[in-house]
């Protein structure tokens, strides 16, 4: 818990740099000359934009537990989909949100085991979508993107690369588990031989075991056709509508000229690029890679600051916000349920 509290300072640090960076570079009479001309109704559509997308993130996690727990309740599924946006937010890679997710579903019933094949299979549905949607931008928008940024295909090789990565080692973990066991031991083996690496068989083990969660996983999935083309589809509408914001955030400041697939283009990369910087919410390569892809948007770059700083309150630190008070209100419950079972066992 320390180390979250160590990210959230340091989340909050760097959020009064970019706020700090935004009036250096704009200007306070440019800022206050914007917001007097800014449409404050298209940045309130942007802000439903986001609430539809916690929705449908709830929608699809909902979906794929109730297919193994009948029990379970939406407005649950709610609090733990907004548990997981906070220690997704605050943690490198978005490494955090699962094990605590899993901790509150067994608190409120859910065996260990069900739940860990559920976050693995959301997972799998998730990164595949992404993947999928990431290669159709970039056929269809490779042509703009490559002519107006400088080593365009450079910044997209990479993302794209690491993403299509995932995806393939989740195939081969699906189709071809045993084979993919045999070349992970090998790897160990190899980094054990160049002393990079100590305790083989507890890595082994562990790697085993999360390996067979995987295939498992993927297994309950086919059974469950339905219910995967169902979260196919609402993920693809997730990605979209969270895609979309920044045209509403331009709408806001009266930047009318850009085409909605353009921005849901540009966002995707954005999303392609930044989501394996190694620190909390991909910090400043996140904020890089926006300016990067939407400043051929703007003539004037004072506007694209202001869009820059309204996108990460509204999509990184929103969701902190809100998923902290789901977690205190969870941990709250928790804490009471525990009081009471106590209380009941006493009498």
């Amino acid at each position: 818990m320390e180390l979250k509290k160590r990210n959230l300072i340091f989340l909050g640090i760097f959020l009064i740099a970019l706020v700090g960076y935004v009036i250096w570079s704009t200007g306070w009479d440019t800022i206050i000359r914007m917001l007097k001309i800014a449409n404050f109704g298209w940045l309130f559509v942007a802000l439903l934009l986001m609430i539809l997308f916690w929705l449908l993130e709830s929608s699809v996690f909902h979906l794929i537990v109730r297919c193994f727990h009948k029990k379970q309740r939406f407005r649950s599924s709610v609090i733990t989909s907004m548990i997981g946006q906070l220690f997704n937010c605050i943690t490198p890679f978005s490494s955090g949100g699962q094990p605590v997710q899993a901790y509150h579903m067994t608190k409120t019933g859910i065996p260990l085991g069900i739940s860990g094949s559920c976050l693995l299979i959301k997972f799998i549905v998730y990164q595949i979508v992404l993947t999928i949607y990431s290669i159709v931008v970039l056929v269809a928008k490779w042509g703009y993107f490559s002519s107006q940024i400088s080593g365009f295909g450079y910044l997209v090789f990479i993302g794209f690369l690491i993403n299509t990565g995932v995806m393939f080692f989740l195939f081969a973990i699906c189709f071809f588990k045993n084979l993919t066991q045999k070349i992970a031991f090998g790897v160990i083996r190899l980094l054990t031989k160049l002393k990079l690496l100590k305790h083989p068989d507890e890595v082994s083990h562990r790697v085993a075991k999360e390996l067979t969660e995987f295939h498992e996983g993927f297994l309950m999935l086919r059974r469950h056709w339905r219910m995967m083309i169902t979260t196919f589809l609402l993920t693809t509408c997730q990605l979209t509508v969270q895609f979309s914001i920044p045209y509403f955030l331009c709408l806001t400041f009266k930047i009318d000229t850009l085409s909605p697939t353009l921005v849901i283009g540009a966002l995707a990369f954005v999303t392609m690029i930044s989501s394996f910087v190694p620190l909390p919410g991909a910090s400043g390569g996140a904020e890089y890679s926006f300016y990067t892809f939407f400043s051929p948007f703007f003539k004037d770059t004072s506007i694209i600051n202001l869009v820059l700083l309204l996108w990460r309150l509204l999509t990184f630190y929103l969701p902190i916000a809100v998923g902290l008070c789901f977690f205190v209100f969870a941990l709250r419950k928790i804490r009471r349920n525990k009081k009471d079972s106590s209380d009941a066992t006493i009498a």
